[in-house]
């Protein structure tokens, strides 16, 4: 990253300004205190014109950018977006539109219009939607009675009410009906049915001279009356209940009519809407550099940042463009501004998709190590690790493909998808070692695991895993070592190369004591701890030593990869055997498949936790160094449009 000041004639900054924003390079800074205290500068003061247009701009701006969220994204537009040159089509086809047309009141206008109507029915949908989703709940109680409601409905001498009992105290119901049936002297009828799981409705059919001694032994029992909605409250019961039905028929077609008109309203707008925030985001960029540069009578001053690769292509287009009137110089970065440095972060296009998971945190520090390529290597394989199942991998990879194909415009699920893509293939790999498939045992098919069977080798499989541990652990060691080299940090990187040792000695201390080397190298590792351990004290102090004990834990927590990948494959296990179990091939295959399922899916989840964590907590701890803040170049959103110029 190269640190610059662009100083030119100020009677050219607009056009300097334009340029900038086009090349889309320059990380716009604030000028440093030590320019800005000097008594020949001073901040750029807009006109009155400008501020009105720039307040302007923001509240359209983020009155569009509300409007756009009731709009849905067209595959492809009806009406191109804007282009170079091109107006609003919306403003009665005017070409050569003018930024500053926005300042009339009669801009807006359709935009309003359109408001308004995408409002209303968002809203109408909305209310269709909750009344539909409230006659859904009488759903069985409309069934059974359909043939009743066209027949009692409208009859004025007939009362009916609907109640709901608890099923857990269904013992009230003949109780209720014996009472019912004195009161009435057997001059009534009742309809039962199951609303859900917990609850039964019932209707009570009778003459209207019983309706209030009934209403009274129905309030006295403390048996809640069914409720319906809100507009069939004054509405006799089976009337209501007809009214339903009819609904319940019309509203679908209502929805489909709405959705349809939502659907032609986004074809029409919706890219005209996309294109106008463009150009209006491109205008308030422009004012937000324009207050970051320092003025003289004659010259003009921005300081900024650019990328070491494009800073001779900068270069060119300025001296193209401006000749000898613009000058750019490049600046020493300070000791102080280090932490401050904007990081640009470029990687590889098999390794970019990673990056997914370091936006999460804080940008690294510019002169620190980029841990994306890291991440990439090692978290594929402790996700193939866990997971580790050669069916459950080539689903995920067929799963990840046309997932990838389905959601190619969302860049984000995209990145994530080719990241399972890696993960797959993983899963695939150490599934064929591990000889497992959908946990079928493929020793029967004379297919043996290559690597080890996991769910038999438990403490082979568990040596595996901390041994991984050690490695990323002493591997993140290394890189905080280069960290402190580099930084020249020599009390620093005394104390790292310290830990390293230790950590070699207590691993060969650990291999000595469980038999696998010479009871010799017993004392070689005491001695290399007992040197190594007051060298770490003496130069991190207590903190050292406290953050290396801390690294001992951290590697015992690999073991979680074996015990996710142990369950993985009992998981596994179960599914098929309950499979079995059924004594029906068809519900055999159906248990198998929903476990299967399952199972991937919060397998596929797991993996993924626990591989971040294992990278965030036990790797990452070693050496990333949190940046201040990352690269965000002056960048033009909509190309090819003059906004503004000053007169």
């Amino acid at each position: 990253m190269c640190k610059i000041q662009i100083i030119g004639s100020r009677r050219i900054m607009e056009e300097v300004i334009e340029l900038l924003h086009s090349l889309s390079v320059l990380h716009i800074d604030r000028t440093s205190e030590d320019v800005r205290r000097d008594m020949y500068y001073r901040l750029v003061s807009l006109q009155k014109d400008e501020v009105a247009l720039r307040e302007r701009a923001e509240k359209i701006l983020q009155k569009i950018k509300d409007l756009i969220l009731l709009l849905y994204r067209p595959s492809a537009p009806l009406i191109p977006p804007l282009e170079k040159g091109k107006g609003i089509h919306s403003m009665g086809g005017a070409e050569g539109f003018v930024i500053s047309d926005i300042c009339l009141e009669k801009f807006m206008s359709d935009f309003d219009v359109l408001e308004d109507k995408l409002r209303s029915l968002h809203k109408k949908r909305s209310e269709l939607k909750d009344e539909l989703s409230l006659i859904e709940r009488y759903e069985m109680i409309l069934k059974g009675l359909t043939p009743l409601i066209y027949e009692i409905s409208g009859l004025k001498h007939i009362e009916s009410t609907g109640i709901i009992i608890e099923k857990n105290r269904a013992e009230v119901i003949p109780l209720l009906e014996e009472e019912i049936h004195r009161i009435t002297s057997g001059g009534y009828q009742i309809f039962k049915r199951e609303l859900d799981d917990k609850n039964i409705g019932i209707v009570l059919t009778y003459q209207k001279d019983y309706d209030k001694e009934i209403m009274r032994l129905i309030s006295e029992e403390g048996i809640s009356e069914m409720i319906l909605p809100m507009e069939y409250t004054n509405i006799p019961f089976f009337d209501a209940l007809r009214l339903m039905l009819i609904k319940k028929e019309g509203i679908p077609h209502e929805l489909s009519a709405i959705e349809k008109e939502l659907e032609l309203l986004s074809q029409r707008w919706y890219w005209e809407v996309y294109g106008l925030i463009g150009i209006l985001e491109d205008l308030v960029n422009e004012f937000k550099a324009l207050s970051y540069c320092l003025i003289t009578n004659y010259t003009f001053f921005i300081s900024g940042w650019v990328p070491e690769d494009y800073l001779p292509q900068l270069k060119d287009e300025i001296k193209n463009g401006f000749g000898e009137s613009v000058v750019i110089r490049e600046l020493e970065i300070r000791e102080d501004e280090i932490e401050k440095v904007p990081v640009f972060i470029r990687n590889p296009k098999i390794i970019k998709p990673f990056e997914i998971f370091m936006n999460i945190l804080p940008p690294p520090r510019y002169d620190s190590i980029d841990p994306t390529p890291f991440l990439a290597i090692f978290f594929p394989a402790f996700f193939g690790l866990i997971i580790g199942d050669s069916g459950y991998g080539l689903l995920l990879l067929i799963g990840s493909v046309y997932l990838l194909k389905v959601f190619r415009e969302k860049p984000i699920i995209k990145d994530l998808m080719k990241v399972f893509f890696i993960c797959s293939i993983y899963s695939v790999v150490f599934g064929f070692l591990f000889g497992d498939f959908f946990g079928i045992n493929l020793e029967r098919f004379g297919i043996h695991p290559i690597l080890l069977d996991r769910g038999k080798a438990i403490k082979n499989f568990l040596i595996l895993s901390i041994a991984i541990g050690v490695g990323h652990v002493f591997f993140g060691f290394m890189l905080s070592l280069i960290n402190s080299i580099q930084w020249r940090r020599d009390r620093e990187a005394i104390g790292k190369a310290s830990s390293i040792v230790m950590l070699f000695a207590i691993l060969l201390l650990v291999i000595t004591l469980f038999g696998y080397i010479s009871k010799e190298f017993l004392n070689v590792s005491v001695i290399i701890i007992a040197i190594a351990l007051p060298v770490l004290l003496i130069s991190e102090g207590l903190i050292g030593v406290i953050e290396f004990i801390k690294s001992i834990g951290n590697i015992l927590s690999y073991a979680r990869i074996m015990a996710l990948g142990l369950a993985s494959v009992m998981m596994a296990l179960i599914a098929n055997r309950l499979g079995e179990m059924s004594g029906n091939i068809v519900l055999g295959i159906i248990i198998a498949f929903i476990i299967h399922t399952l199972h991937i899916i919060i397998g596929v989840f797991s993996a993924t936790i626990q591989s971040l964590r294992l990278h965030y907590v036990e790797f990452f701890s070693k050496f990333y160094r949190y940046g201040d803040r990352r690269y965000i170049p002056f960048r033009k959103i909509r190309g090819g449009v003059r906004l503004w110029r000053r007169l």
